[in-house]
């Protein structure tokens, strides 16, 4: 049934029609006529009828509303990032564990809702505390908490008291969904600077990763699994190296996650003779990468080692040297050694050029100064360390105490990006740094919640990934928070409008299984 117009004549009338079927034939016949249409436009009749009808269905009245006498009153809230990020936390057994501890600690707010809050505002707005304390109101939640600015400061206090007991929870809810086994894990470290004096063991002067030596810092470890998502973290003093925070990190993954045989895949930094030997003493298998330039023995011995490489895949080439126990394995991208060579050699054409002009200018220069020699008072081009440049070209060595295939420890290796990846976001997507808290409890509680936010990051990525889409972050938070709750008020009726989905929004609701709203419902 529907109105179309129908002409006689000159004259045009609107008529109320309906479609009926007669054998196989659909026909229409005329109802109602309801008069001509420009004397029911003049005269408001139109209107008044087709408000007469609005009134019979609650969808129409919702959508034709309009404001009489103050009857209608509305609000807007974000509710996109809100429902898939709440699903993505429930699924990942988050509600439940912290839930669960809750009860146990008898905490009287609600722990869990803060959290999960913290760890929203990091995922979408960032700032403080007191920031997400004020934007939770923004966000639409049917079941919002009454949460103030105290006790989102409280929930950083309890979270760095019941961190490790959350992390081994994951591992163990993670385990039981889905039969995984830890064996291989990856391992690297950041730095974190404060402003101003930091917490009180924490915040020591050390070096910076993020090149700010006049600010104090903590160091963050983080390790991950084979399949890329974060297993645990871990904090200490902004004076301690990598080489020490490895031997750290060993044995409490062990202890806490009661596994038996594990691998540890870490970057050339971690690398020290003691380090090895402490990895074997405590039956840790292990993929470490070399310092090329700096290992005497891989710079005299493995490179200089003859074998013919073998193609892993686009771009990346292995080839095994035995030295006596120990195991090395050479891996070349021919890409890399490609650009090295084209630099170096324009780098000489630049260096030969400086040096017609003004070679006292140069020998100050870092960039230059390894390929340049003085002799008899002459400033020359250094062949011999240009040659021995040259083998390191596109190259990295690895070593390990496996018995994995060459091209596996290989690969494997290359998987470590997943970690500098992992605090490429910690650091700056989800803007962890720079840390403005003064207690430690407080620090952990902070990082610890972007750490979370980082495990739902990875997991809507993963999902979506599996689903053939690949969008960047910054869009994915974007469309998510474009999909708004809008509430009118209508006579005493309340009805939830959902707006319009933009970009991958809707894809994100199909990554996690969830359930779009409906566009009108009463409330």
């Amino acid at each position: 049934m529907f109105v179309r117009k129908k002409k006689s004549g000159p004259r045009t009338y609107l008529c109320i029609v309906e479609n009926y079927r007669e054998g196989k034939k659909v026909k229409q016949r005329t109802i109602a006529n309801l008069g001509r249409i420009e004397h029911l436009q003049e005269s408001g009749k139109l209107d008044a009828l087709i408000k007469s009808f609005a009134k019979f269905s609650q969808n129409i009245a919702v959508l034709s509303a309009f404001r009489e006498d103050n009857s209608l009153s509305c609000w807007s809230k974000e509710w996109g990032s809100f429902l898939v990020f709440r699903r993505l936390w429930e699924n990942l057994g988050l509600t439940e564990i912290i839930k669960r501890i809750q009860k146990r600690k008898k905490v009287e707010f609600n722990l869990e809702k803060a959290l999960f809050y913290t760890v929203l505002h990091r995922l979408t707005e960032k700032g403080s505390d007191l920031q997400a304390s004020r934007w939770q109101k923004r966000v639409y939640d049917p079941q919002q908490s009454q949460l103030r600015y105290h006790h989102f400061i409280r929930a950083m206090e309890h979270m760095s008291e019941i961190k490790e007991e959350i992390e081994e929870e994951l591992f163990r809810y993670e385990r039981d969904l889905f039969s995984t086994e830890l064996d291989l894990v990856f391992f690297d470290t950041t730095s974190l600077y404060f402003e101003g004096k930091g917490p009180e063991g924490l915040a020591y002067f050390g070096n910076s990763k993020d090149y700010r030596p006049s600010c104090k810092q903590m160091i963050i470890g983080v390790v991950m699994r084979r399949d890329g998502r974060p297993l645990c973290c871990e904090f200490w003093p902004g004076n301690m190296s990598d080489i020490e925070s490895l031997k750290k990190v060993v044995g409490r993954i062990k202890q806490r996650f009661s596994i038996q045989q594990v691998i540890l895949v870490c970057e050339r930094g971690m690398v020290s003779r003691e380090n090895i030997r402490f990895l074997e003493k405590e039956e840790f298998g292990y993929i470490l990468g070399v310092r090329l330039r700096k290992v005497k023995r891989v710079k005299r011995d493995v490179l200089a080692r003859s074998g013919r490489y073998r193609e892993v895949k686009e771009n990346l080439k292995v080839k095994e040297v035995q030295l006596g126990e120990e195991r090395y394995i050479v891996c070349l991208n021919p890409e890399e050694e490609k650009r090295d060579k084209d630099k170096r050699k324009q780098l000489i054409m630049d260096l030969e050029e400086k040096l017609k002009v003004s070679p006292s200018r140069i020998i100050t220069n870092r960039g230059y100064k390894k390929y340049l020699k003085i002799a008899k008072g002459a400033v020359k081009l250094n062949m011999a360390k240009i040659e021995e440049e040259a083998r390191f070209d596109g190259k990295f060595v690895l070593t390990t105490n496996t018995e994995l295939p060459a091209e596996e420890v290989a690969v494997t290796y290359k998987n470590l990006l997943q970690v500098e990846w992992a605090f490429r976001y910690l650091k700056d997507i989800l803007e962890t740094r720079p840390v403005y808290h003064h207690r430690a409890e407080n620090t952990k509680g902070h990082i610890f919640c972007s750490y979370l936010a980082l495990l739902l990051v990875i997991e809507l990525r993963r999902r979506l990934k599996e689903k053939g889409e690949i969008a960047p972050w910054d869009e994915i938070i974007r469309d998510l928070r474009s999909l708004q709750a809008i509430k009118i008020k209508i006579d005493g009726k309340s009805f939830l409008l959902r707006s319009d989905f933009e970009g991958v929004a809707h894809k994100c609701f199909m990554a996690v299984g969830l359930k779009p709203p409906p566009q009108i419902s009463q409330m």
